[in-house]
């Protein structure tokens, strides 16, 4: 294949964090994707068609645990040969293609409409809440649901050593709500109501929904889902299903380990560091998923997808 340089620095800023958020990997993925589309000069029409999945391949996996992008690229393949079980021509295909990328991110965007719409009822008497690294899509939802409280406020952590959690912190002060920001190791005793606010309920976002309705999110999670079981304060995962990843499953799933000097840039020579982005948090802790479908249950995560999105497990 003929190196796009432009795709390249999309591959190359995936793999630094420069692009972060699975919204943005996704969207960084279907970006490159159309490059190739536009870019290319190959006339072989199969070739096209085997390059072009090749570039979504190679951005989707740019780093572990981003199932939005991967099944973005599954979409796609998966529509186009139900369309066109013979390759069409040239002409045909590459507006076609395109548009099937863009139709994934229309879904993405709706996906997240759908969330707020069919779950503000079910949480509005909720104004107390603790949230955890960064998330667009919770963040839309805690602006829906503070509309109209007066006393509703937000307690958020820093989220070390990328400090995700000031973006969240600043666009919620922005948006006019009270928001509270806290060191990641004072979130269990904040949780348990030792803390200077009173949360009652818990909203975390999701890299990577697993088989079984287990959840990977950010390092400190699961501390966080724990601490909120043992309070018995519910615990919600705002994610669409389009994150789920249907090959995965607790034994096998790949966590994403950082550079050490993420954590230290200067360590002492021979110190050991280890750095996790993510853990995975047990569907026994949380209470539900707040979804494009409503709220679901762990134990309905995979009956749902395989409803609404067969195509995920195609082959």
């Amino acid at each position: 294949m003929e190196v796009y340089t432009e795709i390249d620095k999309i591959y190359g800023d995936i793999q630094k964090l420069n692009i972060q958020g699975a919204t943005n990997v996704a969207l960084s993925t279907f970006e490159g994707m159309k490059l190739y589309l536009a870019l290319t000069k190959e006339t072989d029409k199969q070739k096209i068609h085997d390059e072009f999945f090749a570039v979504g391949d190679r951005l989707a996996t740019a780093r572990p645990n981003e199932p939005l992008a991967k099944n973005g690229v599954k979409f796609i393949k998966y529509f186009f040969k139900q369309e066109f079980p013979v390759l069409p021509e040239v002409s045909t295909m590459k507006p076609r293609l395109d548009e099937l990328c863009t139709e994934y991110l229309g879904m993405i965007s709706e996906s997240k409409k759908s969330m707020v719409a069919k779950s503000r009822e079910y949480l509005k008497n909720h104004d107390k809440i603790f949230t955890h690294c960064h998330s667009s899509t919770v963040e839309t939802l805690i602006k829906e649901l503070s509309q109209g409280d007066k006393n509703f406020e937000i307690v958020c952590t820093e989220t070390r050593p990328r400090l995700q959690g000031r973006i969240t912190a600043k666009n919620l002060v922005n948006a006019g709500i009270k928001t509270t920001m806290i060191t990641d190791s004072a979130a269990d005793s904040f949780i348990i109501n030792r803390g200077n606010v009173t949360v009652d309920m818990i909203l975390i976002g999701c890299d990577q929904i697993v088989k079984g309705g287990h959840v990977i999110n950010k390092i400190g999670s699961w501390s966080i889902a724990m601490s909120a079981h043992y309070a018995d304060k519910p615990l919600y995962v705002v994610t669409p299903l389009l994150k789920i990843d249907e090959d995965s499953y607790i034994g096998n799933v790949e966590i994403e380990v950082r550079e050490d000097s993420e954590i230290w840039p200067d360590a002492p020579k021979g110190l050991e560091i280890y750095n996790p982005a993510f853990e995975i948090v047990d569907n026994v802790l949380i209470t539900g998923f707040v979804t494009e479908f409503g709220i679901v249950k762990p134990s309905e995560v995979d009956s749902v997808v395989k409803e609404k999105y067969p195509w995920v497990f195609d082959r």
